[in-house]
Formats: C-alpha cells, sequence, structure tokens
C-alpha cells in the first residue's frame, strides 16, 4: 500500500531544477525534494526549520541592499 501525501508546494528554481514539498498525513512529515535530494522531517521540526529559513532570508535581503546602496 502506498502513503497517501500531497503535494503541498512547488516551483522551478534556477536551471530548472523541480523543487517541492510534500505532506504525508498519516506519519505527520514532510518530505523536500530538490532536484534529486529529498529531506524527510517531522512536520514540527518542518515548521521550526521553515521559521529558520525565512529569517535567513530576511538577513540576506538586508544584507543585499546595504551593498547596493553603499
Amino acid at each position: 500500500m502506498m502513503k497517501r501525501q500531497t503535494v503541498v508546494g512547488k516551483t522551478m528554481l534556477a536551471g530548472k531544477t523541480a523543487c517541492k514539498v510534500l505532506y504525508h498525513k498519516s506519519s505527520d512529515t514532510v518530505e523536500v525534494e530538490v532536484g534529486g535530494t529529498t529531506l524527510k522531517f517531522e512536520a514540527d521540526s518542518f515548521i521550526v526549520i521553515n521559521e529558520m529559513l525565512r529569517k535567513a532570508a530576511a538577513r540576506i535581503v538586508m544584507q543585499t541592499e546595504i551593498e547596493m546602496s553603499v
């Protein structure tokens, strides 16, 4: 029997690299697929990692804005 999963996010990165996020409700786990690499997380850990990545992205944007204004 195959596990039921739902694609909850999907995009195409530079170089035509597919990226998607799958949620497995039965096991409450998340898979992040980037190209041929798959990372698996418990859903609560994925949420924590998402918050960390969001904050890191904001810092990168701020750094880029500072460098561009110099």
